[in-house]
């Protein structure tokens, strides 16, 4: 008897994944088969696939450091806008607040379309507001020297993460604890200020040191780890890791020029 005569035989693909795994449909379209859509690593798919994934991932940082460069030049460029986030200041706890929020439902609901992309949007509005009344009062030329030298290590980190052959995933969990360490010793030196320049400057420094590894290390998980559905949680670790590498810059910068 031949497959076809088989009765009441399910059809060859459905809706389970390729690993085993049942999914559901996606509520919004793209030219991604639905075979490939859950349960599958980016590292597992054919080139044309994988380079569309890293394209979307791409763009979509591209789009969120555009909007945060043109809210903080808005903030930045009129006196009034400066002078009345000054008088504000619980609307920046609103936007931390609500930045966090925002990407805690973008994780929740990352593969919800297009609901993943408005809470993308907000959460990058209210990141931009933040970095924006944050670099309104640092003076031009440290700010420049700032975004230029976090450019440069991003893109040459970026290019380095994708042609290594080593693994630098498995330094996450590491990673992680240098970075939790840190958060501790920030909350220390905010409770006991005066703290010594040489503390603040070996303080700023590890900081910027563990985002450049984390820079690393998401680049390769979007390569090796992410399924072709997380292009938001990728982004969004993305542009936190440069985020966070801007500010320590920004911060060793400005306290050389002080």
């Amino acid at each position: 008897m031949s497959y076809s005569e088989i009765p009441n035989q399910p059809p060859a693909y459905s809706d389970v994944g390729v690993t085993g795994e049942s999914s559901q449909p996606r509520t919004f379209g793209d030219n991604i088969p639905d075979d490939f859509k859950y349960s599958v690593d980016v590292a597992s798919c054919e080139l044309p696939i994988r380079q569309l994934f890293i394209r979307k991932v791409y763009s979509l940082l591209t789009l969120q450091l555009m909007a945060t460069v043109v809210v903080g030049f808005i903030i930045r460029s009129s006196d009034g806008i400066k002078l009345w986030s000054l008088e504000n200041t619980w609307l920046l706890f609103v936007s931390m607040l609500g930045a966090i929020g925002c990407m805690i439902g973008a994780f929740i609901k990352a593969r919800s379309y297009p609901i993943n992309l408005i809470l993308l949007g907000c959460f990058t509005v209210f990141e931009a507001y933040g970095i924006g009344v944050v670099c309104a009062f640092v003076e031009s030329e440290v700010l420049i020297q700032a975004l230029l030298l976090t450019l440069v290590i991003f893109v040459g980190l970026t290019l380095f993460a994708f042609q290594t052959k080593y693994d630098f995933t498995s330094w996450q969990g590491a990673v992680g604890m240098v970075l939790w360490g840190l958060i501790a010793w920030g909350f220390i030196m905010m409770f006991f200020p005066g703290q010594t320049g040489m503390m603040e400057k070996v303080y700023c420094f590890i900081g910027a040191a563990v985002f450049c590894v984390y820079i690393v290390i998401d680049t390769q998980n979007i390569m090796k780890t992410a399924h072709l559905d997380d292009e938001v949680i990728s982004t969004i670790k993305l542009y936190l890791d440069i985020l966070n590498l801007f500010l320590f810059i920004l911060r060793i910068l400005n306290n050389e020029r002080d």
